[in-house]
């Protein structure tokens, strides 16, 4: 999606602009005609005129709007930092935010900060994998490498990055928090794209995901933002990947949730659209596909289903069909019946006893078919 990073940007951003673009946007009217025009001192408006001063941003979205520019005409011809101290960084006036910037906006939101004077941007993280791949993407936007500071530590790597312009940028169009964090938010934008909202929980599992073996194999992404996990399950349900959060306030002053996966078909479809950055993560959640042998419950039903629907009628049918045992095929007739998936329509009875033919209902066969796309 494309921003244009003048609006963005605060009052006290300002802007440099080579000798062709000044005399552009200064045309056609003397020093004192621009000085009544805009209100600003002679001493002032000649020193923008002439390049000794740089352009506040307010004055150059105002003559942007007097000389009706197209802003593609001013990209990468604008250098930009904030107040007098600092690096410039020539970048915009338009950018795109593409799944590199959403996901790197999700890392430090989760394994990052921004401090309340916006004079940089730090990601925590003991995976050096993950700390040159942010590093290779501010490199990409015209960070220099003496503008960040890798401090490494037993516990984890700690990459600062000097750009108060990159600071506001992410807090004001990725809505990381500055300061201390409360409630973390998914930007709407982000939440309504496919490619952008899949880069925003590859991101945040990255920074905040675990992968677990031992007794129900799950992947989690934990937090003290409710909110965060709440659009995060709402990207995965539109993704057909089922999920569930729960909280924990035991021994704690404030709550922390956390965003469950169960299930191989669930952990599959993660690893194949999420695709993770993380490597232990990402190897991790492989081994555990790799080795697992237990079924979910939607997979035995899916299996009960297309017995049923390959002509096994009957539960002991059924049960030498799909290899399973005539207790709990039945226990699992049982509650596809219960929920009008299938139907009894037909009783036998012998001298050996009796037994029951059942039918799919239109309501298990929509069931069916969601699980043939979920599953397969």
């Amino acid at each position: 999606m494309i921003f244009n990073i003048l609006q963005n940007l605060p009052e006290k951003s300002k802007i440099k602009l080579d000798k062709k673009l000044r005399e552009s946007l200064f045309s056609n009217k003397s020093v004192t005609e621009w000085s009544r025009f805009t209100n600003i001192s002679v001493k002032n408006i000649s020193r923008y005129i002439n390049g000794t001063r740089s352009l506040p941003i307010s004055l150059l979205n105002n003559l942007i709007s007097i000389k009706k520019l197209d802003v593609n005409d001013l990209q990468n011809k604008i250098d930009i930092k904030m107040n007098k101290s600092g690096n410039y960084l020539n970048i915009g006036p338009l950018i795109n935010i593409d799944e590199k910037w959403v996901y790197i906006g999700e890392l430090i939101k989760g394994d990052g900060h921004i401090p309340s004077n916006f004079w940089n941007i730090t990601f925590i993280n003991n995976s050096e994998t993950l700390i040159n791949h942010v590093k290779g993407f501010f490199i990409s936007l015209g960070i220099k490498q003496s503008q960040m500071t890798l401090i490494k530590r037993e516990d984890a790597n700690f990459l600062i990055i000097r750009s108060a312009v990159l600071a506001h940028l992410f807090n004001k169009i990725l809505d990381i928090p500055v300061g201390k964090k409360g409630e973390l938010n998914i930007p709407k934008f982000i939440i309504s794209n496919k490619n952008l909202s899949i880069a925003a929980i590859r991101g945040a599992f990255d920074a905040e995901g675990s992968v677990t073996f031992t007794s129900s194999k799950r992947i989690s992404i934990t937090s003290n933002s409710r909110q965060w996990l709440i659009q995060m399950k709402q990207i995965l349900e539109k993704l057909r990947i089922e999920s569930r959060i729960t909280e924990d306030k035991f021994n704690r002053e404030r709550p922390i949730y956390r965003l469950l996966i169960f299930h191989k078909s669930n952990l599959k479809k993660f690893l194949e659209i999420i695709s993770p950055l993380h490597p232990k993560r990402k190897d991790k959640l492989r081994e555990i596909l790799n080795n697992y042998t237990r079924h979910s419950q939607k997979e035995f039903h899916k299996r009960i289903l297309l017995s049923i629907q390959k002509g096994n009628i009957r539960k002991r049918d059924i049960s030498k069909n799909i290899h399973q045992s005539l207790m709990l095929v039945g226990n699992n007739l049982n509650w596809l019946k219960k929920k009008e998936h299938i139907f009894p329509y037909e009783k036998i009875v012998t001298n050996k006893g009796g037994f029951h033919k059942y039918k799919i209902t239109e309501k298990g066969e929509e069931y069916l078919n969601k699980s043939l796309s979920f599953f397969d």
